[in-house]
């Protein structure tokens, strides 16, 4: 192995180090979102609880059903930010893969040669939007 392939090797560590380093970064982040969410959510309710309990007119069915609404707001908002965070998830296990298969001279799969093959997917849809956007859940 020539120097310039050893340095290839090594700027591409670097460079695979620093992607994986981003994406638990970002998956930290998106976990923040979700507690940050979550505390909305649990505002949310109580101003709303706190209003329902002082309009005597209006009825318990009417209520719970503003309750329910914040609640189905807020679980699609989580939705949608798990989806990305699993996303994440598999780009690092990616990474990971070939780290390893780099560092043996083979790609993903075992075999010998340029380039890894990315491992399929695990089935899971990231939407851009949020889900109330969309109709009938496709774009």
């Amino acid at each position: 192995m020539s120097l310039m392939d050893k340095m290839k090797k090594v700027s591409r560590t670097l460079v695979d180090t620093g992607a994986k380093t981003m994406l638990k970064a970002d998956v930290a982040f998106l976990d923040r979102e979700i507690k940050q969410r979550k505390q909305k959510f649990g505002v949310e309710v109580y101003d709303c609880m706190e209003l329902l309990e002082i309009d005597n007119d209006m009825p318990m069915e009417e209520k719970e059903q503003k309750i329910r609404l914040s609640f189905d707001r807020a679980r699609k908002d989580i939705a949608v930010i798990q989806a990305k965070i699993e996303c994440k998830k598999e780009e690092i296990v990616v990474l990971e893969a070939q780290q390893a298969a780099a560092t043996q001279g083979t790609n993903m799969y075992g075999q010998t040669g340029r380039g890894a093959n990315i491992p399929p997917s695990s089935g899971n849809v990231v939407m851009t939007g949020h889900p109330d956007e969309m109709e009938y859940g496709l774009r």
